[in-house]
């Protein structure tokens, strides 16, 4: 009996060994098809994103920024008010509210720190509204920020080739061959997407300031409009008023009636996180005969009652000789649909008795006369 009973014999499995091996090939295939499958959709996917996103960037956008698309919209749906600029810098929108009384006492100008009109404190919106019906026309225009706010980059269509890109840069950085870091990218990714504060991020905004008040005055003056009372607020007010104090010179003939661009200043103390410092205040309160009034609204503290005295104090030193400083604390503040509140009288009140005057009368201001009749 041979001695390799009970095991498998040699030639057996020599003969088995073909079917053996066909059967686990047979077998693995499938698995082989679906671990090659998802390079291909990868793959795929890229390049539709590729195509999509190479087709997206052929579209012209229909505005230049995010900001000029917002004041766009502003423009469209005020468009009786609606007034485009021209400055060294570009366009800029203003809001231009002409009389609705028989007669015109002057013009008010409002600046303020918000981007858009929608953003203005109601106040400010109450007082540009409603003075018109009392013979003040307004004329608000909107400033850059001084601290312009961040906008977060739409995130891209095409993530996986993102990734595939960040992959590589970090192994070109580490390599020491990279030809952008991530600073560059992040920047890149920045300026791709339009913001509102691409233009006040590019040049200085106390020149952007000088620039929008310029068209302002000029605006008026193309429409024979002189008698104007500024309105601004107190993180605005030096930057605004820097390259117009100079041109206010004293009246000996009259001494009501102020000679220069501006007859009356108004102050709003709205942002008391940027208060006027002490230099700003005696260069703001050297023009003697400038009427001023000086408002401040938030409830009484210690900050504000230091602020409210250093205010008192340089314009008594400067012997400003129509100063009136205004508490708001104790009066309700008005709405938008508020057309006879506190502020707007004691506005209307002060320009009345310190600035009104008796504008000539244009051509365009006879026409609209003669269509109200």
């Amino acid at each position: 009996m041979p001695a390799s009973n009970g095991l498998w014999p040699i030639r057996f499995v020599h003969s088995s060994t073909p079917y053996f091996c066909g059967a686990l090939v047979f077998c693995l295939l499938p698995l082989i098809a679906l671990a090659q499958e998802p390079e291909v959709t990868a793959e795929s996917s890229a390049a539709t994103s590729e195509i999509s996103s190479s087709s997206k960037s052929s579209e012209a956008p229909l505005y230049p920024s995010r900001d000029m698309r917002d004041k766009s919209l502003i423009a469209a749906a005020m468009d009786d008010e609606a007034q485009w600029l021209e400055t060294e810098y570009g366009k800029i929108l203003a809001l231009y509210r002409p009389t609705e009384a028989k007669m015109t006492h002057g013009v008010l100008i409002l600046f303020h720190a918000a981007e858009n009109p929608q953003s203005w404190p109601p106040i400010l919106e109450n007082l540009r509204a409603y003075l018109p019906r009392y013979g003040w026309e307004t004329l608000a225009i909107s400033l850059p920020h001084e601290y312009p706010a961040v906008i977060p980059a739409r995130p891209s269509s095409s993530s996986f080739s993102a990734s595939a890109s960040s992959a590589d840069t970090e192994v070109t950085t580490e390599t020491g061959d990279a030809e952008t870091t991530p600073e560059t990218a992040s920047s890149s990714i920045s300026g791709s997407s339009s913001s509102s504060t691409a233009t006040s991020s590019a040049v200085a905004r106390d020149l952007l300031v000088k620039a929008y008040a310029d068209a302002a005055f000029a605006f008026l003056k193309e429409k024979g409009k002189f008698n104007t009372v500024l309105l601004t607020d107190n993180s605005s007010a030096y930057l605004v008023l820097q390259n117009l104090l100079p041109q206010i010179k004293a009246n000996p003939r009259d001494e009501t009636t102020v000679d220069g661009p501006l007859q009356a200043l108004v102050i709003t103390n709205l942002q008391q996180q940027e208060p006027i410092n002490k230099q700003e205040l005696e260069a703001i309160f050297g023009a003697e005969q400038l009427p001023i009034l000086d408002i401040f609204f938030a409830p009484e503290n210690n900050e504000q009652a230091e602020f409210r005295d250093l205010h008192k104090a340089v314009a008594m030193r400067k012997k400003t000789v129509n100063y009136q400083q205004l508490l708001m604390d104790l009066q309700s503040k008005p709405s938008m649909q508020d057309h006879q509140s506190y502020l707007l009288g004691r506005v209307r009140g002060f320009m009345q008795q310190k600035a009104s005057g008796a504008e000539v009368k244009t051509p365009e201001d006879e026409n609209r006369s003669k269509q109200t009749q």
